[in-house]
């Protein structure tokens, strides 16, 4: 099974992340220029980004400053030009160089955090929350796109990615496997974190920080066959609005088939 997967993601691979670990710097510029010339994770991004902008605008009271958590190759500055883009790695194009465990920012300065596929890269979630409680002024908030524990969604994370895996049952929040920006991630965190112990967190948390909105993210199909940032785009581009009908009209199904959930966590109190 490990050769069929093996094999099967070296044919799919882009050919310009071949052979470059995650963790190489240069893998941002490689990153944005796939984005870019893909009209399907194009258009599967511009909605995170849609979505993210409507539930801060919904749920977010507090005003301040608006950073994007590990930004990577993306290019939501674009629709939501105010925004400081960050990131633990360094390109031109990133605001700023920022530590989600450890944030050189002022108390009570900052109106939100975004993050899309961050979260499970944190060695120790317990240490960002804190961080981001010491940060966000009281009506702000963090709002995360991650992938979520589907059918759909876990299926396609355990087989798609060789660095990083899916585990729910993992014990505790802590991942020791964490080797660099990407690398040793389990992309089921926040499942572990906000919906299996859900009420942990609310207990370690719950005073200063709640959970105001859970969904799910209706562009899996855009996003799962434009490849993503490493995969090859599996179907031509004018499949984009026939796609977004397809998941409007699915989306009562969205639990089991989306690809990735949005949580949004408000600071109550300081």
């Amino acid at each position: 099974m490990k050769t069929f997967l093996a094999l099967v993601q070296k044919i799919f691979l882009e050919k310009e992340v071949r052979d470059i670990s995650v963790d190489e710097n240069r893998l941002l510029e490689i990153h944005r220029k796939i984005v870019n010339k893909k009209k399907l994770l194009h258009s599967a991004f511009n909605a995170f980004y849609k979505l993210m902008s409507d539930n801060s605008d919904k749920f977010i009271t507090a005003k301040g400053l608006e950073i994007e958590l590990g930004s990577g190759s993306g290019f939501f500055k674009n629709a939501r030009p105010g925004l400081i883009t960050s990131d633990v790695r360094i390109a031109e194009y990133i605001d700023i160089f920022l530590d989600a465990q450890k944030m050189k920012l002022k108390n009570d300065s900052v109106r939100v955090f975004y993050g899309i596929n961050v979260f499970h890269h944190l060695p120790n979630p317990e240490i960002f929350f804190k961080e981001a409680i010491r940060t966000l002024k009281t009506g702000g908030g963090i709002i995360l796109i991650e992938p979520h524990n589907g059918i759909v969604s876990s299926t396609v994370h355990k087989l798609l990615h060789k660095n990083e895996y899916f585990d729910n049952k993992m014990s505790g929040w802590k991942n020791y496997q964490v080797k660099g920006p990407l690398s040793g991630a389990n992309q089921a965190l926040s499942h572990i974190v906000f919906i299996r112990d859900r009420e942990i967190f609310e207990k370690k948390f719950g005073k200063k920080l709640v959970i105001t909105h859970h969904s799910y993210v209706n562009n899996w199909l855009r996003y799962f066959f434009s490849g993503g940032v490493n995969f090859k785009q599996l179907l031509p581009s004018f499949i984009e609005k026939p796609f977004i009908i397809i998941e409007k009209i699915l989306s009562p199904f969205a639990k089991h088939l989306s690809l990735h959930h949005i949580i949004v966590i408000k600071k109550i109190s300081s």
